[in-house]
């Protein structure tokens, strides 16, 4: 089951222009393929889905029940640049690829929007080279980015 309990969080939504709905999916879909980035110290999980050309990304908790566990969806944000390659990898980061069991870097990944391509930091798996963007990232710099390329296109 997946919840987004708060007005705090379904106003956050909103204001992102994000559906409560895409956001479920993305935690549904997050947790049955095990593909999301997992911070055990704050039991805080990142997973992402593409919806319609937008990368959607959902940060929640996880509770462990007896019959079944519980997502609670803290924040959600997007972004509209795909992902690409894996250029570099650094030091490690606290979060963990749920799928790999490796820790995950800090690292720089090739990032396109409008078919102009850029690197950009994010969070990535060593082995399977996926990658997460964080909040503060997408909400202010890729947002700024996006908006400049969009001028500039127009």
């Amino acid at each position: 089951m997946v919840d987004v309990k708060t007005d705090a969080v379904k106003e956050l939504l909103g204001k992102r222009g994000l559906k409560e709905a895409d956001v479920v999916d993305v935690v549904k879909s997050a947790e049955a393929a095990k593909k999301k980035a997992v911070n055990k110290a704050t039991n805080r999980s990142i997973g992402k889905k593409v919806i319609n050309n937008v990368t959607i990304y959902a940060d929640y908790g996880m509770e462990k029940g007896i019959l079944k566990s519980h997502a609670n969806v803290t924040s959600a944000y997007s972004h509209r640049m795909t992902l690409g390659k894996v250029l570099n990898m650094k030091e490690d980061t606290e979060w963990t690829c749920e799928q790999d069991g490796v820790a995950c870097k800090a690292g720089t990944v090739e990032m396109t929007y409008m078919n102009v391509t850029r690197a950009g930091p994010a969070i990535v798996c060593p082995k399977c080279q996926d990658s997460w963007v964080e909040e503060y990232l997408a909400t202010k710099t890729l947002a700024a980015a996006e908006g400049l390329f969009e001028k500039k296109k127009a």
